[in-house]
């Protein structure tokens, strides 16, 4: 964890699902992550939650452990570079790892060039691309945005894996 992020957040497991909830969907919509080409409800994963001193939500991070990989579904912020996603990253590999995983996983559309930028600062690498994976995806996520930032039309899924 960042020294920045000790000193204005925790970061820990955390149960208030509704609470969670509602940052998630303000920023994308709707609660459903797919993973894997499944889809799942936030409240069907774990939570692992940043939180200020006086207990608001600055960023959550949904996650599942499936076997020998720790599947990571989203990581939702209040404030971007501020260390927030970079803590919860860090503690669900940290989880992860204390279960003795052996990879963590996660995916984004290929439009999303912050989370690829994210995810690769942090060792992951490109495992593998699902073209026309985000049109698949609508079925469970009908709000999944058409055309992201910088006018890239949002069609492939690409997933990324580091071994932990």
């Amino acid at each position: 964890m960042t020294a920045l992020a000790e000193k204005t957040f925790k970061v820990g497991p955390y149960a208030d699902y509704d609470a969670a909830r509602g940052l998630i969907t303000g920023q994308w919509g709707d609660d459903a992550i797919v993973i894997a080409g499944r889809a799942h409800r936030t409240a069907d994963m774990q939570l692992m939650a940043a939180r200020a001193s006086d207990g608001e939500i600055r960023g959550v991070a949904y996650y599942r452990m499936s076997g020998p990989v720790a599947l990571l579904g989203a990581i939702v912020v209040t404030d971007k570079r501020r260390g927030i996603g970079s803590a919860l990253f860090d503690a669900v590999a940290d989880e992860a790892r204390d279960m003795k995983l052996k990879k963590l996983r996660a995916i984004t559309t290929n439009d999303n060039f912050e989370a690829m930028m994210f995810y690769q600062r942090r060792g992951m690498r490109f495992m593998t691309l699902f073209a026309g994976g985000a049109d698949a995806y609508r079925a469970f996520r009908p709000g999944l945005h058409q055309v992201g930032r910088h006018g890239i039309p949002c069609r492939d899924v690409l997933e990324l894996e580091i071994d932990l």
